[in-house]
């Protein structure tokens, strides 16, 4: 049976599907992206299809889950892959007809991993996350609006009580997921969440960060991996003589848990004992301190994925044994 690539472009209200009918036209169609716009799309394809989608958050969520649910060939890459294969191509149009077509063709000539969808918990955990997120940053907002109130002269004392009734109730919502949070993680993987804690540094909301993010390390097999994908990892832009362009982190990736693992890296240097002559030796080498923190923030990855390997908690005996 010959193999059928469905290059799938997800919106918010519906979603385009293209495939080739033969070498150099393709088959089009749209449907409205709900739970009867799916079902007449499965009707429409057979074993022979293999899906191809770009991940869009809990707009392709539903799509790529029913189809795996139903045993179908599915794939859930990356946009920005697909941005990039559309500049090989040198394309100047960007349409949802011509993404689906480029999304089809990426998916024939890469052959993408097929999706495992994470567990239930996991996706709970994943809207949990963003809705703390989208909280700590209207917290912030309204924290910032009541400190430059109290500069104005003739303020208006109902705009400082709607911002102090909006922050009590902010901090209430983030107390409550903060909760159902933890109480989700000791349900379903309490004896990883308590491992990762032996780790000087790593807190109890980096534990469930790393969880959350990582599918609780279902998704990455090394720290070098991870670290890739989280942004940490070096990058380097470079040519010839004439280019010295940036070096640093490459920065792509969830920068919450760039930064909760920033600040984990602040404590890991004074109180986890690897890190602290890690850190102390480079700094003395003359490497800046930030360069030094993004170097902690690997060792704590690899202190993790070691642990995660032996399935035994954290000692530093055994760190200072393998030395």
């Amino acid at each position: 049976m010959k193999q059928i690539y469905v290059g799938i472009d997800v919106a918010k209200d519906s979603f385009v599907v293209a495939y080739k009918e033969n070498e150099t036209i393709f088959k089009k169609a749209t449907f409205v992206n709900d739970k009867k716009g799916i079902t007449q799309f499965m009707k429409s394809i057979d074993q022979s299809c293999w899906c191809i989608l770009e991940a869009t958050g809990s707009y392709s969520m539903q799509l790529s889950l029913t189809l795996h649910q139903h045993g179908r060939m599915v794939s859930v890459i990356n946009p920005l892959q697909v941005k990039r294969f559309a500049q090989t191509k040198l394309k100047r149009t960007k349409t949802d007809s011509v993404d689906s077509e480029l999304i089809a063709e990426y998916g024939q000539r890469m052959q993408p991993v097929l999706y495992e969808p994470p567990d239930e918990y996991i996706r709970n955990l994943q809207q949990l996350r963003a809705s703390y997120k989208l909280l700590i940053k209207t917290k912030r907002a309204y924290t910032n609006q009541l400190h430059a109130l109290r500069f104005v002269k003739d303020v208006s004392k109902a705009s400082i009580k709607v911002c102090k009734s909006i922050l009590k109730s902010l901090d209430k919502q983030i107390a409550d997921i903060d909760a159902e949070m933890s109480e989700c993680v000791k349900t379903h993987c309490n004896g990883l969440f308590r491992q990762l804690q032996t780790i000087p540094g790593i807190s109890k909301k980096t534990a469930i960060e790393l969880i959350t993010v990582s599918n609780a390390f279902k998704n990455f097999y090394s720290a070098k991996q991870f670290s890739a994908f989280i942004g940490i990892c070096p990058c380097i832009n470079e040519s010839g003589i004439s280019i010295r362009g940036y070096k640093g982190i490459s920065r792509v990736g969830d920068k919450q848990i760039r930064a909760t693992l920033y600040m984990c890296a602040m404590m890991a240097k004074v109180c986890n004992h690897a890190c602290r002559d890690l850190y102390d030796r480079l700094v003395a080498a003359g490497k800046p301190k930030k360069v030094a923190l993004v170097a902690v923030i690997n060792k704590l990855l690899k202190q993790v994925f070691g642990m995660l390997r032996s399935g035994q908690a954290y000692s530093s005996d055994f760190e200072k044994m393998a030395c």
